[in-house]
């Protein structure tokens, strides 16, 4: 099996989603193959995440939820007055045609 599908399905292989078949070929492939071996290392070893309080950025929910709101409805308030004056402007040429 080439390099290409076992990393395709080095992620499977580790959560133990494959098939005895397929593990079997996987395993076969790390044996022979250094690059695949790395990478499959490289995956099982877990990712730790930083989380202290400088590097996380404070977001306020409401302050992010009221921008969003303005910028919605602001857009849906002109576009609705785009229309409505599409429409009047329709209906004054329409009566000063009859």
């Amino acid at each position: 099996m080439n390099c290409y599908l076992i990393e395709e399905l080095l992620p499977l292989y580790i959560e133990g989603d494959t098939s005895t078949g397929t593990n079997n070929i996987i395993a076969e492939h790390l044996q022979t193959c250094e690059s695949c071996r790395q990478l499959y290392q490289e995956m099982k070893e877990p990712i730790t995440l930083i989380q202290t309080r400088d590097l996380m950025p404070y977001i306020d929910e409401k302050e992010e939820k009221r921008k969003f709101e303005k910028r919605y409805y602001g857009k849906l308030i002109y576009r609705a007055s785009i229309v409505f004056g599409l429409g009047y402007v329709t209906m004054i040429i329409l009566y000063w045609l009859k």
